[in-house]
């Protein structure tokens, strides 16, 4: 049998004292909502000292960024233009701090322009030469340029914004681009091993190819892999050479 239950008046001022608290509890809700979603995407908790960490090329001259004696390297084929890719990098961000920046792993970016056939390739270049003109500064370069390109389109007065925040001489960034191909060298071998967009990420084991990331069985060939899938990676890497 259902019951019918009267319900009580209520007093003054219960109804307010119900709202407080219940805005109290949504507040809550949300603010606990907003650091998972913080936290699964790996956000940004701040600026990276790239000067405690070793940084490295390649033979065929990619950027590096850890221990050399490492024995894993996530590499990531992007391109800075890209809006996926601008999205990702508080993951790439959080992934150094937590397995490069220890020693556990090492990082490798690679170019790999998909979005203008020709303002994609100058944003690679002006990266490239940033190093070029001041040995050292690829990284500090690289979160200057995803920075600029959140901020506004990359368009031709962007190398110029590039310069002054990074305190290059334009004209002598302009000159060196022409002699700048990395871009190209990381094409190709993104065209090799199967890259079809951006951002992807890899694994090398030693001094392996890149190859794809595979956790559970499953082949992790789009983009965006999580946070936690580079850390299984790592981790299932560390546990074989101990």
């Amino acid at each position: 049998m259902t019951s019918v239950t009267t319900k009580a008046k209520p007093q003054p001022g219960q109804n307010r004292n119900l709202m407080i608290v219940g805005g109290i509890i949504v507040v809550a809700v949300v603010a606990a909502l907003a650091l998972i979603i913080v936290s699964s995407q790996g956000g940004s908790t701040g600026a990276i000292d790239y000067s405690q960490i070793p940084q490295s090329r390649t033979s065929d001259g990619a950027f590096v960024l850890g221990n050399p004696a490492a024995p894993v390297t996530i590499v990531e084929f992007a391109d800075f233009l890209c809006p996926h890719c601008q999205e990702y990098e508080p993951t790439i961000e959080a992934f150094i701090k937590e397995y490069v920046l220890p020693g556990m792993a090492k990082f490798e970016y690679r170019f790999f322009p998909v979005i203008d056939p020709t303002l994609s390739r100058v944003a690679a270049q002006i990266i490239e030469c940033s190093d070029t003109l001041d040995p050292g500064s690829f990284w500090r370069a690289h979160d200057m340029l995803y920075g600029i390109t959140l901020s506004s389109r990359f368009s031709t007065d962007t190398p110029r914004e590039f310069a002054t925040q990074m305190g290059l001489n334009y004209s002598a960034l302009l000159r060196c681009t022409s002699d700048a191909h990395q871009v190209d060298t990381d094409q190709q071998l993104g065209v090799q091993v199967g890259v079809q967009g951006t951002p992807t990420l890899m694994v090398r084991y030693g001094d392996s190819d890149p190859q794809w990331i595979i956790v559970g069985g499953q082949v992790m060939s789009g983009g965006n892999v999580t946070l936690q899938i580079l850390a299984i990676t790592v981790q299932a890497a560390l546990s074989r050479t101990q």
